[in-house]
């Protein structure tokens, strides 16, 4: 490769980096230079060049730098780039809008096909012979309907993943639960798996900030745990107008409110979310945090996702701090049964709900 070859495709990958896609050559000549990299075997890691799929490129240095959903929306803006006219689907289409969706589900690309295309593509890429409903232009992809994205990974979804799916749904549409289950009743009645799908939205909560948030609480709802309060705003006790959000609340079997925080290793090493602090900084705030709660005689349950998921030790801090649960609700369609499931209902006025002797505020979500 001539050195002005090289600076030129160095300038087009560091261009493609920057919009978090692979880059896609311009020229017959880029693509020959590129590929004669992805074929040498022994290059400096700063120097190897990889192809994620057939067409498109990025470096392997800032490509092992990136995590599963950032590759995989790095590959399908790559081939939206490529292939202008390709309309992506279910898991891949909502990680374009923004949906919450398993890691996972992302090791593979999603498109939409017509029934006489027979063009065969790459392994990673799986093309669906659908209806993709009103197309719609994200961030400059084509993807699906929100309605015709959010059936495709709910309806074979488990219902942690269909769970996480209608969360972030609904917080991104500002729709009420009710309404999700009309559109999505409206648009696929009769269609395979709609009945888990619409039994999924009755548990739907816009409020779970992230997926981690409602995969867990969809764990404990199918172990029979009493159905937390979602991010309870409390009122910082030394700070005049500050306040926080805790992630679960729950009234304790002995009366004793029970803060419920789910453990990321992101707030500690994500510079998203650690709003340019360093990470002593970012401990520190969580101690005074946690100690502010305490001062309300709220137990701090502190728990990660995989504690959740691993059922021995997801019992051990239920029972340790006291949280109520009963039989696990019964299920229709691999779904529990919200009508017949029990749990913790808090006693709720305008606004606020009562919590062992304090007044909370909260956010009424419509049905």
């Amino acid at each position: 490769m001539s050195r002005k070859v090289d600076e030129r495709i160095g300038a087009e990958l560091a261009r493609a980096e920057a919009e978090g896609s692979c880059l896609v050559p311009a020229t017959r000549a880029d693509r020959a230079a590129l590929m004669r990299r992805v074929r040498r075997r022994r290059t400096a890691d700063e120097d190897r060049i990889i192809s994620p799929a057939p067409g498109i490129y990025a470096r392997w240095a800032h490509w092992r730098s990136l995590k599963p959903p950032q590759r995989a929306l790095g590959i399908i803006r790559g081939l939206a780039a490529l292939y202008p006219d390709w309309v992506f689907c279910g898991p891949s289409a909502a990680l374009v809008r923004g949906i919450s969706v398993s890691w996972a589900s992302l090791r593979r690309t999603h498109v939409v096909c017509g029934p006489r295309d027979g063009k065969r593509l790459a392994a990673r890429i799986v093309r669906h012979q659908i209806d993709p409903g009103d197309v719609e232009v994200v961030s400059g992809v084509r993807v699906t309907s929100l309605a015709r994205t959010a059936f495709d990974c709910m309806r074979d979804a488990s219902f942690p993943d269909a769970l996480a799916v209608a969360d972030s749904v609904l917080r991104l549409s500002g729709m009420s639960r009710g309404a999700l289950r009309r559109l999505l009743r409206r648009s696929f009645s009769g269609h395979r798996g709609i009945a888990r799908t619409l039994a999924t939205c009755d548990w739907a909560d816009p409020r779970a900030e992230n997926g981690g948030e409602s995969v867990a609480r969809a764990i404990m709802i199918e172990r029979g745990v009493a159905l937390p309060a979602i991010q309870v705003r409390l009122a910082d006790p030394l700070e005049e107008d500050g306040w926080f959000r805790i992630d679960f609340t729950w009234l304790g079997e002995d009366g004793r409110p029970v803060a419920g925080e789910l453990d990321g290793l992101a707030k500690y090493v994500d510079p998203a979310f650690m709003g340019g602090l360093d990470l002593m900084a970012v401990i520190s705030g969580e101690r005074r945090r946690e100690a502010r709660i305490t001062a309300y005689d709220m137990r701090v349950a502190r728990f990660s996702l995989g504690e959740v998921e691993n059922e021995a030790s997801f019992w051990r801090w239920v029972r340790l701090y006291g949280i109520p649960f009963g039989p696990p609700p019964e299920r229709r369609h691999g779904v529990p049964v919200r009508a017949l499931a029990g749990g913790w209902s808090p006693s709720c006025g305008a606004g606020e709900m009562s919590l062992g002797g304090w007044r909370l505020e909260y956010q009424v979500v419509a049905a």
